[in-house]
């Protein structure tokens, strides 16, 4: 999954979702070092790091609500980040310094050779390290584990406010940094307010969903001073370990040059970063905030984005050929086909999903309401959370239908929803790919409790007669009526028990 939160699901359960997908995927990387070569090591510690910033920076965003939990959940992931930091400083040293020779157009010097060569020495050194002693990678690991084990006790209010305090302060402390460094500018001053661009920039590439159009804009200038500021602060670094250990890097020559070329670097990035600084930070930290929030609340009133503009903008030919905006329609799913193959089966209710393949995590929660079912037709709405909301009309039975469903957008499906009265279901979808097919697992909830369901849908007869299901799947419930969702939404588990 993305970094990004999704305005119209749980906002505790996407703030969890997003935490431990970051941390699973630092601690998977982890593991996988063993024996590994330099360069491999170099690169997953960089991505471990960039994990550890993006779990801390969404922590950042949620800090009020997550209250006295915050702390020893930021410092876990802080100090496991801080744990490989030796092995990053010195290759994006490195890296900066490569950078800087670079920009010299040309007039590469013996003295900036020196001074690499000392710097390659000390990076090498880092990596063989790490490479040598698996202490660190064991300390990291353990402190992650430790984290995520915390986000199961996070409690996150629902709607936009707990995610609007953690903006005013990021804003807020990022103006904040700009106003100091520019009035006093220090190697420390830049530092700071590095870290701050950086948070803020997390923070927008979190609920940039709300408005694409307008918040990734802003997430990839954040992301270029957040440059800027980087390379400035690895010059820096670069400036300590000249002044700390000069005999390491050749000659005093060789130091005074490659710190006065670093210095003039600083000069020219900080003169850039300070006026797109300007730019960005313009606005009153509150209003920042009130505008973030208000595209937050016209997502979940209307939708998300799509594409605006003349007539022609309205015509998907890969995917839709309706639109009806005035219904409150958003456009048909799939045109071309409206027929649906599709074959059903019952599965054990004992079985666990992430024992046949499913990620436990990845299960879609759908609630579904039938408007109308008359006669072998079924006009339904279903919310599938981060998948939207559809409005589906099947008609016919058996393993071959009529299927006709449209986008709406979650004011559409609030006004139909109420019309469902008690003809609802409530159940967990996982899908878990076999073979040349997708198994969409259906774990029912509420008045359907038990009942497990496994349903596959094919592009062609030839394709479902072919089809030979795996060992776990019980008795073909596909020619049963029972067994439709419409069905169970009117009569439930009647009669059935016996069958499960």
């Amino acid at each position: 999954m993305s970094y990004v939160l999704t305005p119209a699901e749980s906002m505790q359960s996407e703030i969890r979702r997003v935490a431990t997908e970051r941390l699973d995927d630092a601690i998977g990387m982890l593991d996988g070092l063993t024996a590994s070569e330099p360069t491999e090591i170099e690169q997953a510690v960089h991505e471990v790091r960039k994990r550890c910033k993006e779990v801390r920076g969404l922590a950042r965003l949620v800090r009020q609500a997550l209250g006295p939990n915050f702390k020893p959940f930021d410092r876990a992931v802080r100090d496991a980040a801080a744990t490989l930091s030796s092995i990053r400083d010195a290759h994006a040293v490195l890296a900066t310094f490569d950078n800087l020779r670079s920009a010299q157009a040309g007039a590469i010097t013996p003295e900036l050779d020196e001074v690499r060569i000392g710097q390659a020495a000390l990076a090498a050194d880092a990596t063989i390290q790490l490479q040598q002693s698996d202490d660190r990678l064991t300390i990291a690991r353990s402190l992650l584990i430790d984290a995520k084990q915390q986000i199961e006790h996070w409690k996150i209010p629902s709607g936009f406010s707990p995610l609007g305090d953690g903006l005013l302060v990021t804003y807020r402390r990022g103006h904040h940094g700009l106003r100091r460094a520019h009035k006093k500018t220090k190697d420390r001053r830049m530092h700071e307010w590095r870290k701050a661009v950086k948070y803020l920039w997390y923070q927008v590439r979190l609920v940039e969903q709300a408005a694409p159009s307008i918040l990734e804009p802003l997430k990839e200038r954040l992301d270029d001073l957040g440059d800027a500021l980087g390379d400035d602060h690895d010059l820096t670094v670069l400036i300590e370990r000249l002044d700390r250990d000069p005999h390491a890097y050749g000659s005093r020559k060789a130091v005074k040059h490659a710190r006065r070329l670093a210095r003039k670097q600083q000069r020219k990035l900080r003169r850039r970063a300070f006026r797109l600084g300007e730019s960005l930070y313009a606005e009153d930290d509150e209003a920042f905030v009130a505008r973030i929030e208000a595209y937050w609340n016209t997502t979940l009133q209307y939708g998300e984005e799509r594409p605006t503009g003349g007539i022609t903008d309205l015509i998907d030919i890969s995917s839709e050929s309706t639109t009806a905006t005035e219904s409150g329609l958003l456009g048909v799913a799939d045109s071309g086909e409206t027929l649906e193959r599709e074959r059903k089966y019952l599965v054990d209710r004992k079985i666990d999903p992430a024992d046949v393949g499913a990620a436990p995590d990845d299960g879609i929660e759908f609630r579904q309401g039938y408007l109308a079912i008359d006669s072998g037709v079924a006009v339904r709405v279903r919310d599938a959370g981060r998948e939207g909301c559809t409005l589906t009309i099947k008609a016919g039975g058996g393993a071959v239908r009529t299927e006709l469903e449209w986008s709406i957008d979650r004011t559409i499906f609030d006004e139909a929803w109420a019309l469902t009265g008690h003809r609802r279901i409530a159940k967990t979808r996982y899908r878990i790919p076999f073979g040349e097919h997708i198994i969409e697992l259906d774990v029912f909830a509420d008045a359907l409790e038990g009942l497990v369901v496994a349903e596959v849908e094919f592009d062609s007869d030839e394709a479902m007669a072919n089809f030979d299901p795996p060992d776990w799947f019980s008795r073909d419930v596909t020619d049963d009526m029972r067994y439709t969702n419409s069905s169970l939404s009117v009569h439930g588990l009647t009669d059935l028990n016996s069958r499960l």
